[in-house]
């Protein structure tokens, strides 16, 4: 058993540094390019293949639905409960980034930016406290030009990653954290996406 549970922890690091370590892309824009850009809309999209774990999506469905406790798993693995925890997540993301994004981008061309969601993941604290486990976002961020669609920049596969508490004391304090800030974590993943993306545009170390 105990070989195991190492092996599980190993995998789930293994998983956090890879998705961590992901490569850099390039961003062709000049300073002079971004400058004259508008950011007038963002839109958030899952790929067909998206892994979502997500807690509160899913115990928010189950509220709208007036599902008992004892048949959550199965009442909301179904075609309309994806779809309600994605579109719920959609605005999660979509809040987050804008509100990081507001007042950078004040020029006359206007662009929109597309994300395309991979993954998102809240380990739930008993995961953490067992095998361990991560908060992270993987997605594509399409910059485009608002009147035409055109692709103008892209980053494809960006991620964030949230370090928090692992095992038993580990988990406990990150509660006591989680329950003391004003934003929950799936605001904060979705700040944290857009300020990684906002620095790369910008160009900001």
């Amino acid at each position: 058993m105990s070989r195991m549970m190492g092996l599980a922890r190993l995998a789930v690091l293994a998983g956090a540094l890879a998705l961590a370590g992901c490569k850099t892309i390039e961003n062709s824009l000049s300073q002079n390019d971004v400058a004259g850009m508008k950011l007038t809309d963002i839109s958030v999209s899952f790929a067909p293949d998206a892994t979502i774990q997500w807690d509160d999506g899913i115990r928010a469905y189950a509220t709208s639905k007036s599902i008992p406790d004892d048949q959550i798993a199965t009442a909301t693995n179904t075609p309309e409960g994806k779809a309600y925890v994605r579109n719920l997540l959609a605005q999660r993301i979509k809040a987050g980034v804008d509100k990081t994004m507001a007042g950078h981008l004040n020029g006359s061309r206007p662009v929109r930016l597309n994300i395309v969601v991979h993954s998102f993941t809240i380990s739930p604290a008993i995961q953490r406290i067992v095998i361990g486990g991560g908060h992270g976002m993987l997605a594509d961020a399409n910059l485009v030009d608002a009147r035409t669609g055109a692709s103008i920049v892209a980053y494809p596969k960006m991620s964030v990653v949230l370090v928090v508490g692992q095992g038993v004391l580990g988990t406990a304090v990150q509660a006591a954290i989680d329950h003391a800030s004003e934003q929950s974590t799936a605001d904060k993943i979705a700040s944290r996406y857009g300020d990684s993306y906002r620095d790369w545009l910008l160009r900001k170390s």
